[in-house]
């Protein structure tokens, strides 16, 4: 492990003093020739985010003999687990929750237990409407937003009941059809609401879609708004509330620990190949391995990169080439004033589209932050100051910290969120197999899609899939 990555600096969009994952990498990784290269593996796992190794220890668990490649010098794919003011510090996925079952399944599994975001269950909000912001106690914003979230999402009478009856069933009925070519601007424009209601409405999408919301497909939010069974409250809770208490880095940990793959990190594929016996997997040393089957848990964005023979299916290429909506930016800062427990929110295309406190001590608050793709370098606190100020005046930000998740050649985005049309066109051509190459991501889940639990999700069905098929063979 080098200087640069045990201490890798916050401006430009690079973690700061991300020392909890980057410690514990090296005890995972493989430093020794791959023990079966000439016999060859079971399976082979590309990936080593939480798709990655829940699949890899499945697999490990079933008795195969299993190769996990990470292109990155850690593990964990879209999550991190770093430091920022001495506090632990989630720079990618963090949420959780007992209504997602699959990671809650695997922290009772290991015994991992939660933590609350202050901010989630505010005192005070504050809003943009024209430029102009209003603060007045949290339950005034909820009210407003609670509202307007239900104009948006009833589209049958039922409050969107009939679209996504089972939430983690997408494709049990037809209903969402009708609207997958319809973007959330679309429906904001539609509906009998107020100016205050759209722009929290904006906010809201931009900051679900993690881009400008005229990119993101009204399918989503309404599939989102399903799994937290048709009440923004019930949402909100479930995907922004707790985190792991252990951090996600404790949980990758615990995964890798029980399946006991072969690791090798900084490890990135660049060609896929098969036959009707066997999958070559060449990585960009030149070295190449092989299995009998393969898990591909390379991200949507990225996929297109990864060179396969033969090739991919159209519609496979085609998502990855269009990438989904999530290219926004994710950071903490903290500022010089104890604000307690607050949220603020701001439509498109204001560079924060929502931020709320992580925690106050003494006469400082340290808030997470999340805006669509900017130009502006909002990891500088002297131009993030200036926005900021505009809902908390005269504090100063004294420092930042983030990762470029969208710039991480290996990555190309954060959470996945669907354009118009890629429910129709994407999700079941990213789930499915070709030969005896297997897909597997949080970007093609079925429930939490873009959550860790779609993450895991995805890594355990289909490693079970895997496991099926060469039990027969």
């Amino acid at each position: 492990m080098t200087k640069a990555q045990d201490n890798i600096i916050s401006r430009r969009g690079l973690i700061k003093a991300g020392g909890g994952l980057i410690a514990a990498a090296p005890l995972l990784a493989s430093t020794r020739p791959s023990e079966a290269q000439d016999s060859g593996f079971d399976v082979i796992v590309i990936g080593g985010g939480f798709a990655g190794c829940t699949a890899a220890r499945e697999l490990g668990n079933a008795g195969l003999k299993t190769l996990l490649l990470e292109a990155r010098p850690i593990l964990g794919g879209r999550t991190h687990t770093g430091e920022f003011n001495n506090h632990p510090t989630e720079f990618g996925g963090t949420w959780v929750h007992w209504c997602q079952p699959h990671v809650w399944a695997e922290m009772t599994r290991y015994g991992l237990g939660v933590k609350e975001s202050a901010g989630a269950v505010p005192d005070k909000a504050a809003w943009m409407v024209d430029g102009k912001v209003r603060t007045e106690p949290a339950n005034v914003y909820l009210e407003i937003f609670v509202a307007a979230m239900q104009k948006f999402c009833d589209v049958d009478g039922m409050g969107g009941m009939t679209v996504f009856p089972q939430a983690h069933a997408p494709f049990a009925t037809e209903g969402w059809k009708q609207y997958d070519g319809m973007t959330c601007l679309d429906r904001i424009a539609q509906i009998d609401a107020t100016e205050e209601e759209k722009a929290m409405l904006n906010s809201w999408v931009a900051i679900c879609c993690h881009n400008d919301p005229a990119l993101a497909g009204f399918v989503d939010m309404l599939k989102w708004y399903s799994l937290g069974d048709f009440n923004v409250g019930l949402l909100w809770d479930r995907c922004g509330h707790y985190k792991i208490k252990e951090g996600t880095a404790g949980l990758i940990k615990k995964l890798v620990e029980d399946g006991k793959p072969e690791v090798k990190l900084s490890t990135a594929v660049k060609k896929v190949t098969q036959n009707a016996d066997a999958v070559f997997v060449t990585v960009e040393n030149g070295e190449t391995f092989k299995a009998k089957r393969v898990i591909s848990t390379v991200p949507m964005n990225t996929l297109k990169n990864v060179e396969f023979d033969p090739p991919l299916m159209p519609a496979k290429i085609a998502a990855s080439k269009e990438g989904h909506t999530g290219k926004g930016v994710k950071f903490y800062f903290t500022i010089d004033k104890n604000i307690g427990n607050y949220l603020a929110s701001a439509p498109y295309p204001f560079p924060i589209s929502m931020f709320w406190t992580e925690y106050a001590e003494g006469d400082h608050t340290t808030l997470v932050a999340f805006g669509a793709p900017t130009e502006l370098d909002l990891l500088d606190p002297t131009v993030l100051t200036p926005h900021v100020n505009q809902f908390i005046p005269g504090a100063k930000v004294l420092d930042v910290a983030g990762f470029p998740w969208a710039e991480d050649e290996y990555i190309g985005g954060t959470w996945c969120f669907y354009r118009k049309g890629q429910f129709t066109n994407a999700l079941a051509a990213l789930q499915t197999e070709e030969g005896l190459v297997h897909f597997a991501s949080a970007d093609s889940a079925n429930g939490w899609r873009g959550f860790i639990d779609g993450a895991i999700e995805r890594g355990s069905h289909v490693a079970h899939t895997v496991i099926n098929a060469l039990n027969k063979a």
